[in-house]
């Protein structure tokens, strides 16, 4: 227990100083484009963030499988696997930007004139995801000092960016935030595919054993990561078809919040995947995990409920008082964020027993309910709906996921 709570708060410390440098970003955004333009900005960092979190389902798959192999040579094949559906995806996504930047751009956000700015987000979400590979083979290692400052680079370089460019009188447009978003990104995914390259060697020729095991796990994966990042920005993308851009950008500041939530369940998260694969030996081991599960998260959920009542002052405070009117939304968002985090560190365990596909189903119903109920109450109740209907979503699809794993536990045999 001692030694899980300190590398959980290793790498929430790391990932605190990147969030809460997030954090002042986007407030420094937000006071210095307007409500308008900072929901203008707020659809092109969700999408980024979409698209970056897409292929970290071969980072998980890299973790999972190399936690449970000890020679070096198979550890290094599992993420040249990695790697290469990483650089894959990566071409896709960049040969389809154009037409899918347009697609959502007309039909799903129903603004033709923000195409140019999703062109710019896919792009810096590809070249973001490689930085993450990196982090993931210090996360391997359980070395979460490291991989904690890589986590929180980027948000860093982002806030050196911010502060140098009115050091040349320039002022932040919503333009030249972009331009500090793409070149950023851009640079630290070239640096960090120098680095992969340097550390497993040249990708080819790929173990076929390993890349087939590393695709079938990798696979159901990919989907549940999609699944989980595009419904914790479902409410943003319906929005953004239903409301203006300043609502957006009201909304978004509540979205921001969330972060410091987001930051606490991302770190139990990072701590819990490979763990996980060691808590499945015994049902000694299982039970340890569990406890250690359990006094975590009622930690983080009573920090939630002092976020509860004091979220109308954070707000007022850190992005001023034309943003105070979304204090209920963000009320009821953080609600549904306190069953949410019941349940992830337990979902680490459907990859410890290699059942990724049932978590994928489970996530994608999840993102059909919360669209019905977007799509439903958004028209009706605007913000006040988007919140209430990602925070329903989040509490029954906690309360099925954790009678499926219990189900799925009570029929393995684990030895004693």
């Amino acid at each position: 227990m001692k030694k899980t709570l300190k590398d959980y708060f290793i790498v929430l410390f790391g990932s605190g100083m990147g969030r809460a440098i997030a954090l002042v970003n986007s407030i420094v955004i937000a006071r210095c484009l307007g409500v308008e333009s900072f929901g203008r900005f707020s659809i092109f960092y969700v999408l980024m963030i979409i698209i970056w979190q897409f292929p970290q389902s071969f980072d998980v798959t890299y973790v999972r499988y190399a936690k449970t192999v000890n020679s070096k040579e198979e550890k290094n094949d599992f993420l040249k696997s990695a790697v290469f559906l990483k650089l894959l995806y990566s071409g896709v996504m960049l040969c389809i930007s154009i037409p899918l930047a347009s697609f959502l751009a007309r039909y799903c956000f129903n603004k033709p004139d923000i195409q140019a700015l999703l062109v710019y987000s896919i792009i810096s979400g590809v070249f973001l995801s490689f930085l993450f590979t990196v982090a993931s083979i210090f996360q391997e290692k359980e070395k979460f000092i490291e991989y904690s400052i890589l986590n929180a680079i980027y948000t860093i370089s982002i806030f050196l960016a911010c502060l140098l460019v009115p050091c040349f009188r320039i002022e932040l447009t919503l333009n030249i935030v972009v331009v500090i978003y793409l070149v950023t990104t851009v640079l630290l995914g070239i640096v960090s595919i120098l680095l992969l390259f340097k550390k497993t060697g040249w990708i080819f020729p790929l173990n076929i054993n390993v890349f087939k095991r590393s695709f079938s796990l990798g696979k159901w994966i990919f989907g549940v990561t999609v699944a989980s990042f595009i419904f914790q920005r479902l409410d943003v993308f319906f929005l953004a078809r239903y409301v203006d851009f300043r609502t957006i950008g009201l909304y978004s500041a509540a979205v921001q919040m969330i972060m410091a939530i987001s930051l606490m369940t991302g770190s139990l998260n990072g701590i819990s995947l490979p763990k996980a694969s060691e808590a499945i030996r015994s049902k000694k081991t299982l039970r340890k995990y569990i406890k250690e599960s359990i006094v975590t998260t009622i930690l983080i959920n009573c920090a939630i409920v002092v976020l509860i009542i004091i979220s109308p002052s954070c707000l007022k405070l850190l992005y001023g008082r034309a943003y105070l009117a979304v204090a209920p939304a963000l009320r009821i968002l953080l609600i549904g964020w306190m069953f949410a985090v019941l349940y992830v560190p337990f979902s680490s365990l459907f990859y410890a027993i290699e059942d990724s596909r049932t978590r994928f189903f489970v996530e994608a119903s999840k993102i059909m309910l919360g669209a019905l109920l977007l799509n439903y109450l958004i028209p009706r109740y605007g913000v006040m709906g988007a919140a209430f209907a990602m925070s329903f979503t989040l509490f029954l699809n906690t309360c099925i996921s954790l009678m499926i794993l219990k189900y799925r536990f009570s029929k393995l045999v684990i030895s004693n």
